[in-house]
């Protein structure tokens, strides 16, 4: 330790020296790991009509009922609130990390009162002292770790919008899914109303001797078949309705969804853009890149760890005693302390460091490409679906009208009653199947606002 005879002009010195040596830096420059990105999405594309992705693009649907619920579940998801905390741990962490690019300033003091065994006397004396130290970051490694939390807190925040993306995506697909069941029921309860009005033809015929009893059994087991799954779409559509709730942070009893179909909502197209601007659009992306620029400087910080480090240390005491009154001392101190044999954990943590780095470059490059295929596939699903679901929209049409056709024939004793059943059953599949394809198409939107990055905005 070095005791200096001008502490306040050497502890000054030092500092304009640590000042100088500021620009010293041990990080790598920062380049974003190359990805092909393709210049256009070769899947098919909405080219009129398109709405573009905006942060409330479930909005475009025209739901109002989706678009309370995303509200509250802004608000009260608990996924949300669990990501904004860790946004706050990381922010707690920045700010103690910097803690050591600063000074720090100690003050401490006692006091005491002395009574002599002849009671001729007493003294009384207070002591106080005022430390200040600073560590130099010469070699940039205090800087290296600010750095590497700056990305880290960046990560979280990044983190927490992809976790918003989540949830978003959760309450859209559930509640389409809820009024797609709730249509699938309509569908159900319409068909045994059916079912039962020719169950009531069968067996007056049967009475009349015009059918047979296997008719009646026949049509007895399609009633029952089409009651059977009923009660499998009422657990469907209640567990569907608590998955709901619970992502509004609400429990799942009395939970229930007020709009009774799914054919209300609009089903948008969707501007795409570049597949360029996924790389700012998706919070997954950019989380993933900075995580891999907080690596890029915890290799600064595990090189700068080889140099020396350097500490400045000043202090002021004044000490009193009654009747002989003040003094006071002032010292500054350096002291300087530099590795030379750590068993290789200086070396150990530098390639962990580097390894790391590697590694989440890796992890980068197949987060981009796999946004790019999310897209891809979303709009393929898109196309696919739509064209799906026009499709089964005339087999529904066609289905009722074979059904109709084949009750008149039957009535009029023209066919058989093997043919009532065989349209009767077409007629439920064909109209279940359209629902389906229609939910199947709102997921694709739902999929593909997600895939383009939900509208989110740094």
């Amino acid at each position: 330790m070095l005791i200096a005879r001008r502490p306040l002009a050497t502890f000054t010195a030092l500092l304009m020296l640590s000042s100088a040596l500021a620009a010293c830096s041990m990080v790598p420059d920062y380049e974003r790991p190359a990805v092909a990105v393709p210049a256009s999405f070769t899947s098919p594309v909405a080219k009129t009509g398109a709405v573009d992705v905006t942060s409330t693009w479930w909005s475009s649907f025209n739901d109002p009922e989706l678009q309370s619920l995303m509200d509250e579940a802004l608000k009260e998801n608990l996924d949300i609130i669990a990501a904004l905390h860790r946004v706050e741990q990381a922010q707690g962490q920045l700010r103690s990390t910097n803690s050591s690019l600063f000074p720090t300033v100690d003050a401490s003091g006692s006091a005491s009162r002395t009574t002599s065994s002849d009671k001729s006397g007493s003294t009384r004396s207070a002591s106080g002292a005022l430390n200040v130290s600073y560590a130099l970051d010469l070699w940039g490694l205090y800087r290296a770790q600010s750095e590497a939390s700056e990305a880290s807190l960046r990560s979280s925040i990044y983190a927490r919008e992809a976790a918003v993306l989540v949830v978003q995506s959760s309450v859209a697909t559930t509640y389409f899914g809820i009024l797609n069941l709730k249509d699938r029921l309509a569908i159900a309860r319409e068909s045994l109303d059916a079912a039962r009005e020719t169950l009531k033809l069968v067996e007056s015929r049967f009475q009349f001797g015009t059918a047979s009893a296997l008719d009646v059994s026949q049509q007895r087991t399609t009633l029952a078949g089409i009651e059977a799954t009923i009660p499998t779409l009422e657990a469907e559509l209640a567990a569907n309705q608590h998955a709901l709730a619970i992502l509004l942070g609400k429990a799942p009893e009395g939970f229930d969804v007020k709009t009774a179909s799914g054919t209300t909502a609009t089903l948008p197209a969707v501007a795409v853009g570049q597949p360029s601007a996924l790389l700012e659009r998706r919070p997954d992306i950019r989380e993933a890149e900075a995580n891999l620029q907080s690596a890029n400087a915890d290799i600064g910080a595990a090189r700068a760890a080889f140099f020396p480090t350097i500490d400045l240390s000043a202090s002021k005491s004044v000490d009193w005693i009654a009747n002989l009154g003040t003094t006071n001392g002032t010292s500054i101190a350096a002291s300087i302390l530099a590795p030379i044999f750590s068993g290789g954990q200086l070396e150990g943590n530098l390639q962990t460091a580097k390894a790391r780095d590697a590694e989440l470059a890796a992890t980068y490059r197949k987060t981009v490409l796999t946004a790019f295929g999310e897209v891809e596939d979303a709009l393929t699903n898109s196309d696919a679906y739509s064209r799906r679901q026009s499709s089964l929209a005339i087999a529904a049409v066609e289905a009722r009208r074979s059904y109709d056709l084949s009750q008149a024939s039957y009535k009029a004793g023209a066919s058989d009653f093997l043919s009532v059943l065989d349209a009767q059953r077409a007629w439920l599949t064909a109209r279940d199947s359209e629902a389906q394809a229609r939910l199947n198409q709102y997921t694709a939107a739902v999929n593909l606002f997600v895939a383009l990055g939900g509208g989110w905005k740094s």
